[in-house]
């Protein structure tokens, strides 16, 4: 009968030693916590604080600058002419970012004729518009470890900050 239980026994400690080896190796292969990394936007040259800007910020080449593909979109409030906003908790990598100054406050980018802009705009890296918006490649942004910081120059092709435009241009 003696026996009997010391096998349960060296049987039960062979199961638990082989707990301790499983434990020990499923935290061994567990990920280690994902890392995040911190963009900080300075927007520079806002020709007034009427309306807000709408930061989009792409984290995906296809999608950059599709209206509501974004990784992660704001809209931000001017408190005075220029305005600095951060995105945390960023997953490491390759990002682009695109903004206009929505100045009449209707959550669209507006158009004049032959789809001119009528209000400001801006990409990451102030990357160059030629008729269309730059490449991803062009405006991509590299979020490491440490805090990324980007200044971003609002361009305004319309020289009318007014609040009552019209599609064709007249007042």
């Amino acid at each position: 009968m003696t026996n009997m239980a010391g096998n349960a026994e060296r049987r039960a400690w062979r199961l638990s030693g082989m707990g301790i080896v499983l434990c020990v190796s499923l935290l061994a292969s567990t990920p280690a916590a994902t890392r995040a990394g911190e963009l900080q936007v300075e927007v520079k040259g806002l020709r007034n604080n009427d309306g807000l800007v709408r930061l989009a910020l792409y984290d995906r080449p296809e999608l950059f600058p599709i209206s509501g593909k974004a990784f992660v979109i704001s809209d931000v409030p001017i408190p005075y002419q220029g305005l600095s906003l951060l995105f945390s908790d960023l997953p490491l990598g390759e990002y682009a970012l695109a903004l206009f100054h929505d100045e009449d406050g209707d959550n669209v980018f507006d158009k004049g004729f032959l789809g001119l802009p009528l209000e400001g705009f801006g990409f990451s890296n102030d990357a160059t518009v030629f008729f269309s918006a730059p490449s991803f490649s062009a405006a991509a942004v590299t979020v490491g470890e440490a805090l990324t910081t980007i200044t971003v120059h609002v361009r305004y092709w319309s020289q009318d900050s007014s609040k009552e435009r019209r599609e064709d241009g007249e007042p």
